[in-house]
């Protein structure tokens, strides 16, 4: 074994935090854009997605310490 610990219920808790962070600042962000350029929800449904992909790459960065 080579003495790494593996992660805390803490950073648990802040991977948590700031994945739903991402996703709701992606959803805001695109409600807002397409609200006010009246795009619509195509707009928003970017946001969610950019959202979404940025906890997914925010996730991997974190968690790829402990692998």
């Amino acid at each position: 074994m080579t003495g790494r610990t593996g992660p805390t219920y803490v950073e648990f808790a802040s991977l948590g935090g700031a994945a739903a962070a991402c996703v709701a600042i992606g959803f805001g962000g695109g409600y807002w854009i397409g609200e006010a350029t009246g795009a619509g929800t195509a707009v928003t449904f970017a946001g969610l997605v950019v959202g979404v992909f940025a906890a997914v790459v925010m996730a991997y960065v974190k968690i790829r310490s402990y692998l």
